[in-house]
């Protein structure tokens, strides 16, 4: 279903992924398993602008949908199922690779063979769509898809600027790491004027995290442990039943965790409720690329933020985690080394 991805300019892969649009009736839109804002803005978004130009769009996920994420307009007409064949078109959004949009999706994807786009900003997309706009460059997905909808020379009203905001604030922390650009305070302004809320999306990033969850954090900091600046602390069920949380409440502690002055890389490692293999989140500051250690373990994400899976008991998961991790520093293989031409 993939092609070898060649060196198309941004503008004309934006035009290809357009014209597949305009070519087709019925869309499905999915995203990556455990959705976050970006994933779930972005989505929406881009069905909001669709179903103004007359396509017929339902937005798939088969993950719960988060609490703090209820406030993004359309939001309750994000469903669980299957594209099905009567569809022309899917759309995948903010997803790395296709695992992430969850196997049977994938594999009812592949059983109709029904034409798959990639609309993503992480460097580690394995570009598996038939066509694909990948742009590293961009803090957000949400801005990748506004980019979409202007080439579609769809104007974005306040439903779709609010979805497009959340997604760039949540996952720019709040217009707050390196890769914010001016583009990216531009494509802001843009959804500002066109009545897009940044004070309720604002609000609702600020405030996402349950008094629940905080007591859950406590825990998970009185046991942190800090070597060589890096910081690491594990989530177990046990900690979940007794505070009340659910796996969702972690998120953003990785973050919290890595604004400490002597830590440069931070790792969460979490049980799920329901069992299987154990979460992690990592986070990094500038200058370090942590794509290597995720890849190790079958993950991705950017260069300071991934996450990825370790199919072992707790204890044993940070202990093979953070020895690859020692491996891959020693070896010099966590600089960041930019890339030529970005």
């Amino acid at each position: 279903m993939s092609e070898e991805v060649p060196n198309f300019s941004p503008q004309v892969q934006l035009e290809r992924i357009a014209a597949s649009i305009r070519q087709a009736r019925r869309i499905a839109i999915v995203t990556h398993e455990r959705p976050d804002a970006d994933a779930l803005g972005s989505s929406l978004g881009l069905a909001h602008a669709l179903r103004k130009i007359g396509k017929e769009v339902q937005v798939l996920s088969y993950d719960y949908i988060p609490e703090n994420l209820r406030f993004l307009p359309g939001i309750e007409t994000v469903v669980r199922g299957n594209p099905g064949p009567e569809t022309d078109l899917v759309i995948a959004v903010d997803a790395g690779e296709a695992s992430q949009i969850g196997e049977r999706l994938y594999n009812e994807i592949l059983r109709h063979r029904l034409p798959l786009v990639v609309v993503d900003h992480h460097e580690s997309n394995t570009g598996y769509g038939a066509v694909s706009a990948i742009f590293p460059q961009k803090a957000a997905t949400a801005e990748v898809v506004l980019d979409l909808i202007q080439t579609l020379e769809i104007p974005p009203d306040p439903i779709i600027a609010t979805c497009l905001m959340a997604g760039i604030i949540f996952d720019t922390r709040g217009l707050s790491i390196p890769d914010t650009s001016p583009e990216t305070l531009e494509s802001v302004a843009l959804l500002m004027r066109s009545g897009g809320s940044l004070y309720q999306v604002m609000a609702a990033y600020r405030g996402q995290h349950r008094s629940a969850a905080l007591r859950l954090w406590g825990e998970a900091l009185s046991r942190l442990q800090v070597r060589d600046g890096v910081g690491w602390t594990a989530v177990s069920r046990e900690m979940y039943q007794a505070t009340g949380t659910r796996l969702e409440d972690t998120e953003g502690l990785a973050n919290f965790i890595l604004d400490a002055s002597d830590i440069q890389i931070s790792l969460v490692f979490r049980e799920k409720p329901e069992g299987g293999p154990i979460r992690v989140s990592g986070r990094a500051r500038p200058g370090i690329n942590l794509v290597p250690l995720a890849r190790a373990f079958r993950g991705g994400g950017h260069k300071m933020a991934v996450g990825f899976d370790v199919d072992l008991p707790l204890e044993e998961a940070v202990q093979a985690a953070l020895a690859r991790l020692v491996d891959l520093r020693r070896a010099g293989l966590l600089e960041d080394k930019p890339t030529e031409g970005r």
